[in-house]
C-alpha cells in the first residue's frame, strides 16, 4: 500500500530497521466499515527471565506509530475503540508484554491515541515550510542567508547523488561527526546497512555533498516521500566548518523540496542547544511537538520480569522502558 504519510510508515522502513532494533517486523492493521488503521512495530523477544517466551515491541527508529489512514465521517471514536479492542486480543495471543512508541511530530498521530497510551513530550523537531513562496527569505534567517551565501562564495561544489556510490565518503564525514558529538553506538551505522537502506528505498532516498577543492566537507543523506523531505543523517568535517557547507546542503535540500512539490523539509530533533540553534534558524514556525508513548499490556508478567531483574542484581537505569530492559 502507498497511501502511507510519509516514509517511516512504509514497510520497507520497518524491514531496514528491524535488525537494529534487534527484533522482527510485525504490520497490524485493523479494517472495518468504519475505517482503516495501520500500525507497524518491531517485535523483540524479552530475555528469558521466567522459562517462557514473552515479547514487547517498539516503533522502528524515527517517527510513527499507530496512523488513521482511512476513516468514514463521524465514525473516528468507534473505530479506535475497535482498533483498541483488536489490539489488545492480538498482544494476548502474541505474549506482548509492553509497548514503546515514537508518534510522528507532523502528522501528530499522538492526539488520536492518547487515550491509549501513557504519552510523554520528547522534546521538539525543527521543519521549512516550503509551501511559502519563497522559502530562502521568508524561512530562513538572515544568518543561514549569510551563511550560504559565503559557502557559494568560497567555491563550495554541491552534487547529488541517486545511487549511493559515495557512501564510503559520506560515512567517513558522518562517524566524523559521531566521534565529535558522542553519538551512542545505536545511531552508528555500519557501511553495509546503509548500503541495505539504499536497496529497500532506492526511489526514496539521496544524498547531497558538497565540495571544497575536490575534497568532500559534508554530506547529508535525504529522504522523500509524499509531502515530505527529511534530512536523514549529516557528516562534516570539522576542519572546514567556517567554510558554512552544510548551511548550503540544507539549501540545496529545500530547493530540491521546492521544485519536486514538496510541502516540508525536516531537520529533526537535536541531541544539543546548539544544534537546535543551528536548526532553529531554518525556520520561522516549523515546530512540531514529538511525544512518545508507553504501555504496559500485561502487569502481572511486567512486574515480575522487573522484580527478577533486580533479583539478578544488574538493572543498570531505573527511569528506561520498559524498566526490565533498564
Amino acid at each position: 500500500m502507498r497511501n502511507l504519510p510519509d516514509i517511516f510508515f512504509l514497510p520497507e522502513w520497518g524491514q531496514a530497521f528491524q535488525e537494529l532494533d534487534k527484533g522482527e517486523v510485525v504490520v497490524f492493521e485493523h479494517r472495518s466499515t468504519n475505517g482503516h488503521i495501520y500500525y507497524q512495530f518491531i517485535k523483540r523477544k524479552i530475555p528469558d527471565f521466567l522459562g517462557h517466551d514473552f515479547f514487547d515491541i517498539i516503533t522502528p527508529y524515527g517517527f510513527s506509530g499507530p496512523v488513521i489512514v482511512e476513516e468514514k465521517a463521524e465514525s473516528r471514536s468507534k473505530l479506535l475503540q475497535e482498533f483498541t479492542e483488536t489490539f489488545a486480543k492480538f498482544c494476548i495471543n502474541e505474549r506482548i508484554i509492553s509497548e514503546y512508541v515514537r508518534f510522528n511530530p507532523w502528522i501528530k498521530n499522538h492526539l488520536d491515541f492518547e487515550k491509549i497510551y501513557n504519552l510523554k513530550y520528547n522534546n521538539y523537531t525543527v521543519h521549512t515550510d516550503l509551501s511559502v513562496k519563497d522559502f530562502f527569505n521568508d524561512e530562513f534567517s538572515k544568518k543561514a542567508r549569510n551563511r550560504i551565501r559565503h559557502a557559494e562564495k568560497e567555491g563550495i561544489i554541491t552534487e547529488y547523488d541517486f545511487t549511493g556510490a559515495s557512501l564510503n565518503e559520506f560515512l567517513r564525514l558522518y562517524r566524523t561527526t559521531s566521534e565529535k558529538n558522542t553519538i551512542s553506538e545505536y545511531y552508528r551505522f555500519s557501511l553495509k546497512f546503509l548500503e541495505y537502506v539504499f536497496k529497500l528505498l532506492k526511489d526514496n532516498i539521496f544524498i547531497i555533498n558538497a565540495r571544497y577543492e575536490n575534497k568532500y566537507i559534508s554530506s547529508t543523506i535525504v529522504l522523500e516521500y509524499g509531502d515530505y523531505l527529511h534530512s536523514f543523517l549529516t557528516g562534516n568535517d570539522y576542519e572546514y566548518y567556517n567554510l558554512n557547507a552544510h548551511s548550503l546542503v540544507l539549501y540545496e535540500i529545500a530547493k530540491y523540496g521546492k521544485e519536486n512539490g514538496k510541502k516540508q523539509m525536516h531537520l529533526g530533533g537535536a541531541f544539543s542547544d546548539q544544534l537546535f540553534h543551528f536548526k532553529k534558524q531554518f525556520t520561522k514556525k516549523g515546530f512540531c511537538d514529538f511525544y512518545v508513548g508507553k504501555r504496559i499490556i500485561n502487569e502481572r508478567v511486567y512486574k515480575d520480569l522487573v522484580e527478577k531483574r533486580i533479583r539478578m542484581g544488574n538493572l543498570k537505569d531505573s527511569s528506561y522502558f520498559p524498566l526490565y530492559r533498564g
